[in-house]
């Protein structure tokens, strides 16, 4: 058979048997790949592997040492490495050959789709290797193979016919399995070391990005990405399920969308391959051109607009690193050449050609200017190695592309790196310098250490040296002038510099004075900050501990970079690689790094000390830290160990070198370092702006919090209005002001501020209470020795326990308020107006405690107190009758606690209105006395006057309104008045829980009454779950001795004994009983009628087993 014949029953065989796939759908990354590969000859019709790579050009004799470029093309989603890369004509009648489109066969689409079992035919074409038609433009290797005599031209296939699945996160024919084969094959079957260029179509543009993501070899390689119609990620218009069924429609030529909907599109694995992809173009090494599509799909229903829209199919770079060009053709179309006259083979070959041109432009100018390049490569002055133990700060890094693609390039740059001192700054800026060495070798990098003048001249100096600038050594030249000029110079290249340690901004902008070497006469020129250039080859990073010096240096060159400690997964892996695997475990350094709160300092020098103790582990160092304060400081102070991978002028422990800063701030700011004194006596969270001015001054206040700030000493949470500290910046300012002999003059100041600040108690100022709180907690362990100190801090704990009384935190209450006593007791006398109101508020805690004995002792000893030292009416002497009054009624007491109920609320109207809260407690207590005794008329008429006169002076949700609500609905109850009392039980519950919590002695009251009425409506099951939810609460909140809780026992027997539920109704009486003998004594109304019920219970009992 001749070769005419052959070609022609080929082309015969291709017709009968189309491709099941579109070969213009979904096409992934058409990439052109630099490899250094030894190629085979090139034939001049390729058979073409169906899977894997084919090299289209190869070895032709003396040629091959000029073929440094591989050029891969990608096909897409059920493509074919040369039909979708093919233009196929049709021979007509009379022998001609007509251009035609490929077309795919339905019906064999949609089998392939759902795996459906082909024909003996269909399997038969399905071949491993495709012999081409004489008819088809397979163009990249008929035009481009001979046109790039330079590049190696390879086609990439693999099974791509199956769209289930493809866009999911794991399937066997997901883009990500594709990506990883991509990168096998292309490590594997392309291994040399040329630099690549990938040309890749639609979809296959998604499994280039991939497979660069998953192959750092083939990411270094890759130096140009060309994209066909490829979708790289969602938009508003079309989102990746809309792109993913137009390309499934396309690919099998049908618009059946119940085919099409049975995708699924897992959107998120596809916007990470963009993410990822998009962080490896950072590195600025690889140039990308996006083509997009003109045109519809034409007789496609649901095609007619793009495939792919302009937003999706490109990246969004800046115009350094992306070209978005528009090919005039469909999406099918765009892949497609039937010439080389065709517009879209001269816009791709463009690309190609342009991008060898720059490559032996570039390679022509590095030769000829090698020994210029050399040395300036040599000019990278960073002081210390790379860390081959960078931990991290990914986040950081990134935002410091100077001179990057996200920004144009004729302009000048700074970003400024600024925290707190230790934070790893300087250690962000080597790792930065290194990284822009790798991607940028002939940019000249210079490390200034910017910290004092001298330093910053000695840097000019040797940058003069190291640049052999004519007139260095002349005593007469301004070397500073001399530098300046020549980075000034743009025709000297780009070139970057790190100031580092810009902590004190009076070395660039204050006096510049100088001393000629040769008459010692001062001489004045323009500040430091002057010799600094703008021109726009060059870009400057600094580090500062001080922002404001940064920022003024920065100006609007950029921005400054927030610099935060180490995440806590980070600090474990630093403290991993300097710390002995023999002497940590997993948990004890989860525990190191959370005490060191991510400070690298604070960690360098914990894992220093542990490495160089034989019998210190971690655990050990753990334990030594948290033994007191005094071993913190002494540990992060200790400098026998150095770091050297810091500057020799600033190698200190992690304490001294914060202190470095607090005595530049006490020197340029006095008032500010008073104000950090003062914030590190408190807690170091949360501390609210009230606590360090009292708004006589806040102008100054603004003035001295502003160097804190910027020196990121302290922070402002985001809230504002409050202010926070890292724990070690807190013990290493103590240390501090306890160096400068201070620190009793600012423990007394703090506790000055808390005593003027902490508010009484009461229910309206909890919120503020609660805020104070922590900060109380931090003054207290204070060893106060001056009287004041002392007579403030018993101040103190009497409102802070009357907080706890009134929140039913008896615990708490009662230590406050016993230390109250001790210290006013101590220092101002038993009776002493300033001691009683302690002893009063105790006495009221043990009442609610139903310690009736004691309480009643302070009462009576609070009373006569008031009585002796300020008089009988005064309104103090009232407060105790009436507390005293109420213990009287809790004790049975009735006619004693009546005469003292009256007095105090005559006094009250007398002294405050009838309408005043205190007086409206009065009323309360009255009301309810007289309810206790039978009194129910009088006890209604006080008990609404109460309940109004609350609701209108306090607020219907008040707990001491609330307490009228309930006090009224059990006199209703009593009454027989059920659904009212009801009604207003129910107010009193929901008001409580929402108020003071579920758990509250008060809430716990209202479920106890609740109970009751529920019972003596027979409403036994509700009443039940009540009563045990009142129990369990008061057994846990006050003990199982409290009269409450007695009370809630008694009730519960009641009910149960209602129910004839006889044994659990007997344990509970008989507990009851006991109870409440030993708490309230035997003559205790409460005693005798829960020993009256059970009496009666048990006659009913003994007379029921009678029967």
């Amino acid at each position: 058979m001749t070769a005419p014949e052959e070609g022609q029953q080929a082309l015969t065989r291709f017709r009968n048997t189309q491709d099941l796939a579109d070969p213009f759908a979904l096409r992934l990354t058409l990439s052109l790949l630099h490899l250094n590969i030894l190629p085979s000859r090139q034939l001049s019709m390729a058979k073409i592997h169906r899977e894997g790579v084919t090299l289209l050009s190869g070895s032709d004799g003396g040629n091959e040492d000029r073929r440094d470029l591989n050029v891969i093309f990608i096909h897409g989603l059920r493509g074919h490495p040369r039909k979708t890369w093919s233009h196929i004509r049709s021979t007509s009648t009379a022998g001609r050959i007509k251009d035609t489109d490929t077309g795919t066969d339905k019906h064999k689409s949609i089998k392939a789709l759902f795996g459906l079992k082909k024909s003996k035919k269909e399997t038969d074409d399905k071949v491993q290797t495709s012999t081409p038609s004489l008819s088809d433009i397979f163009w990249p290797e008929e035009y481009l193979a001979t046109d790039l005599p330079q590049a190696r031209i390879w086609t990439y296939g693999y099974n791509a016919d199956v769209i289930g699945g493809l866009f999911q996160a794991n399937n066997k024919n997901s883009v990500s399995q594709h990506g990883r084969d991509l990168a096998v094959r292309l490590e594997r079957d392309i291994d040399n070391e040329a630099c690549e260029a990938t040309l890749s179509h639609s979809l296959g543009g998604i499994i280039t990005k991939d497979a660069l993501h998953k192959s750092e070899a083939i990411c270094k390689r890759t130096k140009l990405i060309v994209f066909l119609g490829t979708p790289h990620r969602g938009s508003s218009y079309a989102g990746w399920g809309e792109i993913a069924s137009n390309l499934a429609t396309l690919a099998l030529q049908d618009t059946n969308k119940r085919l099409v909907q049975t995708l699924e599109v897992n959107g998120e694995v596809l916007d990470n391959i963009h993410e990822e992809f998009k962080s490896i173009l950072s590195g600025g090494a690889i140039k990308v051109h996006s083509f997009q599509e003109a045109k519809g799909i034409s007789g496609m229903k649901g095609l007619d607009n793009k495939v792919v829209d302009n937003f999706s199919s490109k990246l969004d770079l800046s115009r350094e690193q992306e070209t978005v060009e528009t090919i005039d053709a469909n999406h099918m179309e765009m892949a497609r050449c039937n010439s080389r006259d065709d517009a879209s083979y001269r816009q791709i070959y463009g690309v190609l050609k342009q991008f060898i041109r720059a490559r032996l432009s570039s390679r022509e100018t590095n030769t000829a200017d090698n020994k210029d390049r050399s040395s300036l490569a040599k000019l990278f002055t960073p002081p210390f190695s790379r860390d081959e133990n960078f931990i991290g700060r990914e986040d950081t890094l990134g935002q410091l592309e100077l001179g990057g693609e996200q920004e144009p390039s004729k302009r000048h740059r700074r970003h400024a790196l600024v925290g707190l001192g230790g934070v790893g700054k300087s250690q962000i800026a080597i790792e930065h310098a290194y990284r822009a060495q790798k991607h940028g070798s002939q940019i000249p990098v210079f490390w200034i250490h910017a910290g004092t003048k001298p330093r910053f001249e000695q840097a000019y100096q040797e940058i003069a040296e190291k640049l052999e600038l004519p007139g260095r050594d002349d005593q007469k030249t301004n070397i500073l002038r001399l530098v300046y000029n020549w980075l000034s110079d743009e025709a000297n290249g780009r070139w970057h510099m790190i100031l580092d340690n810009v902590d004190d901004g009076s070395v660039f902008f204050g006096s510049n004075d100088v001393t000629s070497s040769h008459n010692q006469t001062a001489e004045s020129q323009p500040p430091l900050e002057t010799f600094v250039p703008q021109s726009q080859n060059g870009s400057i990073l600094i580090t500062s501990r001080n922002s404001t010096a940064a920022s003024n240096l920065v100006d609007t060159f950029g921005k400054l970079i927030p610099v935060e400690p180490m995440k806590e997964q980070d600090s474990v892996e630093l403290l991993k690689t300097k710390i002995p695997i023999d002497k940590y475990s997993e948990g004890d350094l989860n525990e190191l790094a959370q005490v060191l709160e991510g400070i690298p300092l604070a960690i360098t020098q914990a894992a220093a000390y542990i490495r160089s103790r034989p019998r210190v582990t971690v655990s050990k160092y753990l334990n030594l830290l948290q033994e007191s304060e005094t071993n913190q400081a002494t540990l992060l102070d200790n400098n026998e160990t150095k770091d050297l991978r810091r500057d020799h002028s600033i190698r200190h422990a992690v304490i001294s070198t914060w202190q470095i800063s607090f005595n530049q701030i006490k020197l340029t700011w006095p008032e500010a370092a008073d104000l950090l004194a003062l914030m590190s006596m408190f807690d170091r969270q949360s501390i609210p702006e009230r606590l360090l001015h009292d708004n006589t001054d806040q102008l100054l206040f603004e003035d001295s919090i502003a160097p804190l700030l910027n020196f990121s000493l302290v922070r402002e949470q985001s809230e504002g209005g409050a202010f926070e500290m890292h724990r070690l910046v807190q013990l290493s300012t103590r240390k501090w002001v306890e160096l400068n002999g201070q620190l009793e003059k600012w423990r007394s100041e703090a506790i000055k501020v808390i005593e003027r600040l902490f508010p009484s108690g009461n229910y309206g100022t909890w919120p503020d209470c609660q805020t104070l709180l922590p900060h109380v907690g931090a003054i207290m362990p204070s060893k106060a020795i001056n009287q004041q100190d002392l007579l403030g801090i018993a101040a103190i704990n009497t409102r802070l326990g009357w907080y706890y009384v009134q929140k039913g935190e008896y615990i708490q209450a009662e230590s406050s308020l016993q230390e109250a006593i001790v210290l006013s007791e101590r220092d101002l006398g038993a009776n002493h107006p300033d001691t009683l109101p302690s002893v009063s508020n105790l006495a009221s805690l043990l009442q609610r405690q139903g310690r009736y004995q004691e309480a009643e002792l302070l009462n009576r000893r609070a009373l006569e107190g008031y009585e002796r030292e300020l008089g009988v009416d005064h309104l103090d002497t009232l407060t105790s009758v009436d507390n005293l009054a109420l213990l009287l009624q809790s004790q049975g007491r009735y006619q004693e606690a009546e005469l003292m109920n009256r007095r105090a609320l005559e006094g009250r109207e007398r002294e405050l209105g009838v309408d005043h809260p205190d007086t409206l407690t009065s009323v309360s207590n009255l009301a309810l006395l007289l309810q206790s005794q039978g009194r129910y008329q009088e006890a209604e008429l006080m008990n609404r006057r109460a309940l109004e006169g609350r609701e209108r002076e306090l607020g219907v949700d008040h707990p001491d309104t609330l307490t009228s609500v309930g006090n009224l609905a059990l006199l209703l109850q009593r009454q027989g008045r059920y659904q009212e009392a009801e009604l207003m039980n129910r107010r009193a519950l929901e008001g409580s829980e929402r108020e003071l919590g579920i758990d509250h002695p008060d809430t716990l009251t209202s479920v106890s009454n609740l109970a009751l009425l529920l019972q003596r409506q027979g409403r036994y099951q509700e009443a039940e779950l009540m009563n045990r939810r009142a129990l369990e609460g008061s057994e846990r909140e006050l003990g199982v001795d409290h009269p409450d809780t007695l009370t809630s026992v008694y009730c519960l027997a009641s009910l149960l004994d209602s129910q004839q539920r006889y044994e659990p109704a007997a344990e509970l009486y008989q507990r009851a009983c006991k109870g409440f003998e030993m708490a309230l004594g035997r003559d205790h109304p409460y005693t005798v009628a829960c020993r009256t019920d059970y009496s009666r219970f048990l006659e009913k009992r003994s007379g029921s087993q009678g029967v």
